[in-house]
């Protein structure tokens, strides 16, 4: 969606940092970006938690929020005329369960989303995903892309509902798995609902393995099979950190991930 800012942008705000010190069992946010402003905000989500966000008219937000432990977490945004709304979510392990319902309510509001997870040992996600196109040429593009290994289990339901006068709206999503073991569970559950007839949506999403060519060039090239799997999914998760746009935030990530500074 050309038309959709995800850059860094001039103002920047750190909402519950960390929760648990806090040493509260719910946290709850409230997020107000005036007409015509630009923020960008950073969660670190590591109890239930609960966001509402109002984007008003000719705003822009870009939204970062790293999932770190077990939790649940409910993220409800209403987007107005011609505002913007960027969503960059990290799920980096635990037991998750992650709602979040945009409603694209106004004239050329827009909606991007790029998620992206790494499940591993005993890790499980469930992602239920929901925009609702009520304006007319409101737009909306979800992308995840993620890694399960051993016993994990993941669950994305992503839903485009365009309802009756959201004419001329755009949708898609797509999503893109590697499964790294026999074991993972894996469920992709993608639904487009059109009660407009001039609307455009689609859906897709790719799940498998590494290439075993691939595997067999780079141990020929002595990597061993265990780092091959580590830079694969370094890879995928590095693109989506390198767009967060604030060095401390992506210093405590790839602390999470135990990256090294030679990752950034």
């Amino acid at each position: 969606m050309s038309g959709l800012n995800i850059l860094p942008l001039p103002t920047f705000a750190r909402l519950g940092v960390n929760f648990v010190e806090r040493d509260a069992a719910f946290e709850t946010e409230k997020i107000s970006v005036p007409a015509g402003t630009e923020r960008q905000i950073i969660q670190f989500v590591e109890t239930d938690s609960e966001t509402s966000v109002t984007i008003a008219e000719n705003a822009k937000l870009k939204l970062v929020q790293v999932f770190t432990g077990r939790c649940a977490s409910v993220l409800k945004t209403a987007v107005a005329d011609n505002a913007q709304f960027g969503l960059i979510q990290l799920y980096l392990g635990g037991d998750t369960v992650s709602e979040i319902i945009t409603g694209l309510n106004g004239y050329k509001a827009a909606f991007a989303a790029s998620i992206g997870y790494d499940l591993g040992a005993v890790g499980a996600l469930d992602l239920n995903l929901v925009v609702n196109h009520y304006g007319r040429k409101s737009t909306s593009e979800i992308t995840a892309n993620g890694v399960l290994r051993g016993n994990a289990q993941k669950t994305f339901k992503g839903t485009i509902d365009f309802k009756n006068g959201a004419s001329g709206s755009k949708g898609s999503e797509k999503e893109d798995v590697i499964l790294l073991d026999e074991s993972v569970v894996n469920k992709t559950v993608p639904v487009i609902l059109c009660a407009e007839e001039d609307v455009e949506g689609s859906h897709g999403a790719t799940i498998g393995r590494i290439d075993e060519k691939h595997i067999y060039y780079m141990r020929s090239r002595g990597i061993p099979e265990d780092k091959i799997y580590e830079m694969i999914t370094c890879a995928r998760l590095a693109r989506l950190i390198g767009r967060i746009g604030d060095e401390e935030a992506k210093k405590r990530i790839y602390s999470i991930l135990g990256w090294g500074d030679e990752d950034e």
